[in-house]
């Protein structure tokens, strides 16, 4: 129970101040437990950002398997799993802001997961990822090309989209900007359809 108090209230922090000038005492104080209660369950601020970055992950992760579950279409695929993940930080704008604020790429981000469980998740989304690009490749749905580059392009783009909605104050209809972004994954790496 603390656990989860704690990831709520850390990750607002995070997401306010940046996790450098978070302090473990302001932490406890946000979440509503002691400083040794806060202690007794984490053994430093490293280790609080490592286990919101391992729930996060791990959820998103989830979800994204459970959406596709019954598609067969490399396109549905992909932007039901773009749906999914842009849609999970729409619905978790701190977690957002404390991704953003930490400022590496997510297209690299295993090299630089905070974690052996972290690095896992994101290693399995983006196998994920490129399993599909490839296949759509194969199947004339995605131009060809390796597959791991247009994941990560696809991740950069993703990354580059929220951060100008976070910038613009997450003011803009969410459902909007998910519809810009299938777009431009569709332009990005989809031919054009015969006739078009």
């Amino acid at each position: 129970m603390y656990r989860a108090l704690v990831i709520e209230a850390a990750e607002a922090l995070f997401a306010s101040r940046g996790v450098d000038d978070a302090r473990m005492e302001a932490i406890a104080a946000e979440a509503g437990v002691s400083l040794g209660t806060l202690y007794s369950v984490f053994e430093g601020k490293a280790e609080v950002v490592r286990a919101i970055h391992e729930t996060r992950l791990q959820e998103v992760l989830r979800r994204a398997i459970d959406g596709t579950r019954g598609l067969h279409h490399p396109l549905d695929m992909l932007l039901t799993g773009v749906r999914t993940y842009v849609g999970f930080f729409l619905e978790h704008p701190n977690y957002l802001r404390m991704h953003l604020r930490e400022g590496y790429s997510w297209a690299g981000a295993a090299a630089t997961a905070a974690s052996p469980k972290q690095a896992n998740a994101w290693r399995q989304g983006v196998a994920m990822q490129a399993a599909l690009f490839a296949r759509g490749a194969d199947d004339g749905v995605f131009y060809p090309g390796d597959p791991m580059v247009s994941t990560k392009m696809m991740i950069a783009m993703q990354q580059v989209q929220l951060a100008n909605w976070m910038e613009r104050g997450m003011t803009g209809d969410p459902d909007l900007l998910l519809s810009e972004i299938e777009e431009q994954v569709r332009r990005s790496f989809c031919p054009p359809s015969k006739g078009e």
